[in-house]
């Protein structure tokens, strides 16, 4: 109990420092010990951007393509760390650099979510745990995925700011926020935009306002009007992710229960569910009274559910590289937890049931982390070896050189050698 009291005792900001620093050095000590010295997969593809940078073309900046979206915050992170490494490649130590941004993002919505609420300290342990284990291993492991950890955060910061200010500067804030989403992920801002519409119509049908829809309206009006440029402009995310129509009706629905039950949101369905029976058949009201002119958790519960939806409508499955917007559903679904008024019976049954999700999640992280760990190294051996000998024996670079991981860019590899990025 001495350690809830010393988290009490502490301002908004050194608790956020907390987990900023909890979080940050463990995946970095993660990363140090798995991650390979050299492009990580995968990030072989991006080396025309550095080639791009020696000659002074920064025209790749602004390009997009249908993979990675505009990821403007990320080809400017290369672009500044690229510099700073004196036009080197060194993919591990960027890839740990960029840790900063989900750091930051989690500690940030924990801190809005969590402060001065903590009151034991096996949640303290579960918060912390959750917190440190990175839920998708393609953003951890590739610095090129990034654009999903600056998306989260412009999203988190837009959602605060909404919440916290009022008049001219919100809007000034939120307006900023949308160009920056825009440019870093353009098929996701379409939902970012519509969770405020969403938002306000809710708002209309609680409290009868008509301003409530009037704001309802016209920022749906605008997202139809940005959806229609996109596609006119034929930005590729927006454009052709279009058309996609593999999923099947029966498939979408799936994907809409396994979403909101999905372990890495720990099962938010689940506490949203019992939250709406205490609700409605035991007339709990105290939640509610309390938070619901707590506009950061509700945009977030809002957005939460048109992710699923978009990804159950639009997708075939749940791929990894989305669980990073699990994860923060995940906080929301702790949040649920800490504030369901439930016996105590109850309540530590689905403590017990979040320990056991939380445990696997961290076990699952663990045994890929290991696998992981085992194959860099046999990755950067044979890439150690290929590179040696082109270098000093002229031995051009093949597939069977390399490890399986490699093989698909052995032209590349030599490419990047004879730029001296290494």
């Amino acid at each position: 109990m001495s350690i809830i009291k010393n988290l009490e005792t502490l301002n908004k900001y050194y608790f956020f420092l907390f987990f900023f620093l909890i979080i940050l050095l463990s995946r970095a000590l993660f990363l140090t010990y798995s991650l390979s010295t050299y492009p990580w997969f995968y990030e072989w593809q991006h080396l025309e951007y550095f080639i791009q940078l020696k000659n002074d073309d920064y025209s790749f900046i602004f390009s997009h393509s249908l993979r990675n979206q505009f990821q403007i915050f990320t080809k400017l992170t290369y672009l500044i760390l690229f510099y700073i490494s004196d036009y080197l490649w060194l993919s591990k130590i960027w890839t740990i650099i960029i840790q900063i941004i989900p750091a930051i993002t989690l500690a940030f919505v924990i801190t809005i979510l969590f402060y001065k609420e903590i009151k034991s300290s096996w949640f303290l342990i579960i918060l912390i745990i959750f917190s440190i284990f990175p839920s998708s291993l393609s953003n951890f492991y590739h610095i090129s995925e990034s654009h999903f950890y600056f998306q989260i955060l412009i999203i988190s910061l837009a959602f605060y700011s909404f919440d916290r200010f009022v008049g001219l500067k919100k809007i000034l804030i939120i307006s900023i926020l949308s160009i920056c989403s825009i440019f870093n992920m353009a098929a996701v801002s379409v939902i970012f935009f519509l969770t405020f519409s969403v938002f306000y119509f809710i708002k209309f049908i609680f409290e009868k306002k008509n301003k409530n829809i009037v704001y309802c309206t016209l920022i749906l009006l605008g997202t139809i009007f940005y959806y229609l440029i996109s596609y006119y402009l034929q930005i590729s995310s927006i454009y052709e992710t279009s058309n996609i129509t593999e999923s099947s009706i029966l498939r979408s629905l799936y994907l809409i229960f396994k979403g909101f039950f999905h372990q890495n949101n720990i099962l938010l369905g689940l506490f949203l569910l019992i939250t709406m029976a205490l609700y409605f058949f035991k007339h709990e009201t105290k939640f509610f009274e309390k938070y619901k002119n707590n506009s950061f958790f509700l945009l977030f519960i809002i957005f939460s559910f048109l992710t699923i939806l978009s990804i159950s409508i639009g997708k075939v499955q749940i791929y990894d590289r989305y669980k990073d917007f699990f994860q923060i559903f995940g906080l929301l679904s702790l949040f649920l937890f800490i504030n369901l008024s439930m016996n105590k019976y109850a309540k530590n049954l689905l403590l017990i049931i979040i320990s056991l999700i939380i445990s696997y999640n961290s076990l699952f992280f663990l045994d890929k982390f290991r696998n992981v760990r085992f194959e860099t190294k046999k990755y950067d051996k044979s890439i150690d070896d290929a590179i040696v000998k082109y270098k000093n024996n002229n031995i051009i670079i093949k597939q069977e050189h390399l490890n399986h991981k490699a093989r698909r860019f052995p032209l590349l590899i030599m490419s990047a050698v004879d730029n001296k990025l290494f």
